[in-house]
């Protein structure tokens, strides 16, 4: 089937040599390298035509210079200061010019009079429209606002668009306005002969244009209709066509493609990835010879990085039209935490400290490695000793040397700081002390670019005064930034968007995204004139946005044999998981047979495998070194709970991953607690403590607690948010405990005999094996000469885990769910190996209850406890750590195999 683009330069060629006289307008670039492609193919020495898009056309028919971004929001700014009362800041004002500037857009290129549709939208018959014809007009501040958010507009219309014509420059809006004005002058001095073709959805200002060059005879016109959706008024595709034909005597062309026969196969998959991963079986059975003939078209163009590693590495060649979002490249996310260091530090760190996380983010960075290890020397200590917020010049010392120093200087004022970023880059481009691969070279040169323009800006128009604002700036810039790919656009597989399928045809078809909701977008109205006002005034709404996507779509298949239509079929916050209702409409009326199917990721099921690891000598190697180092409880009881991650703390020495804490964890409160108890009992051991030295403790507590806080906390900054509440919270454990002490001196005669006392007693286990038993007992003290072995606890108690009877002691050396019990049993060992035999209560302090007191570990109803314990536990606990020790038991996830094997070799 002859292509649309051949038919052109062929139905061209016949009419005429020479081309050198001769300028083809096409609806975008991307068709511009097929069109000679075309001519050199069918044209011999000749000169060939000039070629631009329309929207270049109409640049150099209005004689202004195209705006920036950028600029244009500065410029907008400017001409607002001058017509408003009390202006907005610009990072407020950023918020809603985007969105009115397509309005002003929509305005000049509609040919509306601006002052007719501004007077309109503050008008009483608006007003009455809203069913207030009884309120006067601003007699509530919502219609006040209203009224006095369109006057504005209407002023800084006219404002922005006088300051930008004295300087030559113009918005896309302005350019479309000053080419039609611009126009009779135009056709009088044109010699050009002008050929538009593949038009469609032409603003006023564009048809205009268009349609006098035609009527003038210095422009030829051709279009693209096939007479399936041409010639059925119910078919919104042809809506535009359907009236630029009646509007003109001649028309070229009208075609019969899209009834030929034609293999159509939708296919519904779960998720936006599962889409791509369906593409990969779908690219795997198209023939070699056809990949240039096939296009991949993402009406959803995010897709594509997914898309990109889908595509099988047979297909040698591929070309990508639409490039890669430079805020999706991971190189984004880097320089995101740069501005989130300064933003912080303004909002957080009182202008002067830098936040941990922010410091963190850029010192860990995966795409940046340095050789000096100076980061990663800093990311641990912060992490280890809990800064929370560092001060520039912390921070600057302890990276000498390194790349990431310049980024912890307070900067003098944003533009200083989008100048030093782009110095760093430069640096970096040609550092050898950082590794970055060749693409992220590419991204950090393009990032070096767009701080090179947002610098230029800022100094020309100094707006911005924090850097919240100039965050907001950058991220505007950055979602209009993409990265283009190096390909070969007229050989191999083509990935497209689909507006850069405009005049292109291609054998294969694979769509993908077709879901409702995003083709067409249906009802998303990024405009602040409502909609009524908007279709009584000739401007486009999203009636009119349907009805170019439908011509897309239509004539994207018209010329196509095999049409692979593909969509999310599950809702989620991209969509509602239907299929396009262009599938529908074609289903219904095009009479093409379309096949259906929801295609099914394949899962294979495996087998959990439970991880064992073998003893082997190296194992027992440091096993040896365990027991020779103590054995404490805590270890014990990390056994008992996972024998994985007992292997991982004592086998391999695997340190938990240390982590700055911003809020006060649990660990960091218990030693606060701890420390604070010794601080304050450290002159008092031993001597029978009366009221009048317990009062003075606590009255002069605060200062010993904030000093452990600090120590333990690593900063300053305690005393609000949560961490004040952690604060008060460590306050009251410690002076309960005080207060409690208190109440037993008024009472009783209270000694406290030891506080966090290291014991170590030896151990003989039934091989003759002897071991070190170790620990920390947090406090021993005496009442009326009853002596007491106790346990801090700061979290949660189970006073039935205490409760212990004969029975039940070999289940606390068997099972994980009796760790308080178990450490109590361990401490009772340590005590009685050091002291002569008498009766003492050991028990759990639980600072969270401090009414309850110490709670005793109960056996066999008994609060107090003398040797005789020991022959209970002896067994049990040889048990344990002759498991541990056993080279033919190996380390699993979980006991319950050990112990299944175990109660077999008993019963036997």
């Amino acid at each position: 089937m002859e292509k649309f683009i051949d038919k052109v330069v062929a139905q061209l060629i016949q009419n005429q040599k020479s081309f050198e006289n001769t300028t083809i307008i096409l609806p975008g670039n991307r068709a511009i390298l097929f069109f000679r492609k075309s001519f050199q193919k069918n044209l011999r020495n000749a000169l060939l035509p000039q070629f631009v898009s329309i929207d270049d056309f109409i640049s150099s028919l209005s004689d202004l210079q195209v705006v920036s971004q950028i600029q244009y929001w500065f410029s907008a700014y400017e001409a607002y200061l001058k017509i408003a009362e009390k202006p907005l800041l610009f990072e407020e004002f950023l918020k809603w010019i985007p969105t009115l500037q397509k309005d002003f857009d929509d305005i000049q290129t509609s040919l509306v009079d601006p002052n007719q549709i501004f007077d309109y939208l503050v008008s009483l018959e608006r007003i009455k429209k809203w069913g207030q014809e009884e309120l006067e007009i601003g007699s509530n501040d919502l219609m006040k606002n209203h009224l006095q958010f369109w006057e504005m507009a209407k002023k800084l219309f006219f404002q922005l668009n006088g300051d930008l014509e004295n300087k030559g420059l113009g918005y896309r809006g302005l350019l479309y306005k000053k080419a039609v004005e611009n126009l009779p002058e135009f056709i009088e001095s044109q010699t050009n002969e002008l050929v538009f073709v593949g038009l469609n959805a032409l603003s006023n200002a564009e048809k205009k244009i268009v349609f006098e060059l035609e009527k003038s005879g210095q422009a030829k016109l051709f279009w693209d209709a096939d007479r399936y959706y041409l010639e059925d008024s119910n078919q919104e595709a042809g809506y535009f066509l359907r009236k630029y034909k009646s509007s003109l005597s001649e028309w070229n062309w009208e075609f019969d493609h899209f009834s030929q026969p034609k293999n159509i196969e939708v296919t519904g998959i779960g998720k936006r990835v599962g889409q791509a991963k369906y593409l990969h079986q779908i690219l795997e059975k198209i023939p070699e010879d056809e990949y240039t003939e096939t296009a991949v078209v993402l009406a959803e163009e995010t897709l594509l990085p997914a898309v990109l590693s889908s595509v099988p590495e047979k297909i040698p060649k591929v070309n990508i039209t639409m490039g890669f979002p430079l805020n999706k490249a991971t190189m984004a996310y880097f320089f995101r935490s740069v501005f989130e260091l300064q933003m912080n530090r303004e909002k957080l760190g009182n202008g002067k400290t830098y936040y941990f996380k922010n410091v963190l983010d850029i010192l860990d960075s995966s795409i940046l490695k340095e050789k000096s290890g100076a980061a990663e020397k800093l990311s641990l200590k912060i992490r280890r000793e809990n800064y929370i917020f560092s001060t520039p010049k912390f921070l600057k010392e302890q990276l000498k040397g390194s790349v990431f120093s310049d980024f912890f200087n307070v900067p003098e004022n944003c533009s200083f700081f989008v100048d030093e970023l782009q110095r760093w880059i430069d640096a970096q481009m040609e550092s050898a002390d950082i590794q970055v691969n060749e693409l992220d070279k590419e991204y950090l040169y393009r990032f070096s670019l767009l701080f090179a323009q947002l610098k230029k800006e800022l100094n020309d128009y100094p707006h911005i005064q924090d850097f919240k604002t100039l965050y907001v700036l950058y991220n505007r810039l950055l979602q209009n930034e993409t990265i283009s790919f190096v390909g070969e656009p007229l050989e191999g597989l083509q990935i497209v968007g689909l507006l850069e399928t405009r005049l292109l045809d291609f054998k294969n078809i694979i769509l993908l995204s077709a879901n409702d909701g995003i083709l067409p977008p249906g009802r998303v109205e990024n405009s602040f004139i409502p909609y009524d006002i908007r279709q009584e005034m000739g401007l486009n709404t999203f009636m009119e946005n349907d009805a170019v996507f439908a011509y897309h779509f239509y004539r994207l298949m018209q010329r196509a044999e095999t049409i692979q239509l593909v969509y999310n079929s599950e809702p989620d916050v991209f969509g509602s998981g239907e299929k396009s209702r262009f599938i529908t409409q074609m289903e219904i009326e095009s009479g093409h047979e379309i096949g259906h199917q929801i295609a099914l990721p394949k899962f294979e099921s495996l087998d959990h495998q439970e991880l064992v690891i073998h003893k082997s000598e190296e194992v027992q190697k440091a096993l040896e070194n365990w027991i020779e180092q103590g054995i404490s409880p805590s270890s014990l009881n990390s056994y008992l709970r996972n024998p994985i991650e007992f292997y991982q703390q004592k086998v391999l020495n695997l340190e938990e991953f240390e982590e700055a804490e911003e809020t006060v964890g649990a660990r960091i409160l218990g030693n606060i607690v701890h420390k604070s108890l010794e601080e304050l009992y450290k002159n008092l051991l031993g001597k029978i403590l009366i009221p009048a030295d317990i009062s003075p403790l606590i009255k002069n507590l605060e200062p010993v607690v904030e000093k452990y806080f600090k120590d333990e906390y690593k900063s300053e900054d305690f005393k609000r948010g949560k961490n004040f509440l952690v604060y008060k919270i460590v306050y009251s454990f410690v002076e309960n405990v005080l207060k409690n002490d208190l109440k037993i001196a008024e009472e009783s005669e209270l000694v406290i005999l030891s506080l966090e006392e290291k014991y170590e007693v030896d151990f003989k286990l039934e091989t003759g094996k002897i071991v070190k038993l170790k620990g920390y007992i947090d406090r021993i003290d005496a009442i009326n000469g009853q002596k007491r072995v106790i346990d801090y606890k700061t979290g949660y108690l189970n006073e039935t885990e205490l409760k212990i009877t004969s029975e039940k002691v070999p289940k606390v050396f068997l099972e994980g769910g009796f760790s308080k019990a178990l450490q109590l049993f361990l401490y009772a060992q340590l005590f009685f190996g050091k002291h002569e035999n008498q009766y003492v209560q050991f028990g759990i302090y639980p600072l969270k209850y401090p009414k309850k007191g110490v709670v005793p570990l109960d056996f066999e109803k008994e609060a107090f406890l003398d040797n005789q314990i020991l022959n209970e536990i002896k067994s049990p606990l040889n048990n344990l750590i002759e498991e541990i020790l056993n080279p033919e038991i190996p380390f699993v996830e979980s006991r319950e195999s050990i112990l299944n094997d175990l109660s077999e070799s008993e019963f036997q």
